[in-house]
């Protein structure tokens, strides 16, 4: 699977309520290797309820900017979540299906 797949996909809760959109992916180097170096392994999807600015990287701790800009955007982003991968029941048609309730 790509990272591609997996951004902009929707996430649903077991209950098949929209828990939002992944917008990031955060990974870990750890995996086989490759070369000599390990290859990167993702360990959790960060989720945001809106898609809106994610691109810009401002949702996250210490990015700096436009004020303004940095401002707008970490409002949109205010309740970003972290999923960890273990959680994901299936992928599927760029949904992604939990099993449970993410922490």
């Amino acid at each position: 699977m790509r990272a591609s797949d997996l951004l902009g996909a929707e996430v649903h809760t077991a209950d098949g309520g929209r828990l939002g959109v992944v917008t990031g992916l955060r990974c870990t180097s750890d995996g086989p290797s490759t070369g000599g170096l390990p290859a990167p392994r993702v360990r959790a999807l960060q989720v945001t309820g809106r898609h809106v600015g994610a691109a810009l990287g401002y949702q996250q701790d210490g990015q700096r900017g436009p004020w303004l800009v940095r401002a707008l955007v970490q409002a949109l982003h205010r309740r970003t979540a972290l999923v960890d991968v273990g959680s994901i029941d299936r992928i599927e048609d760029g949904t992604v299906h939990l099993s449970g309730t993410p922490d």
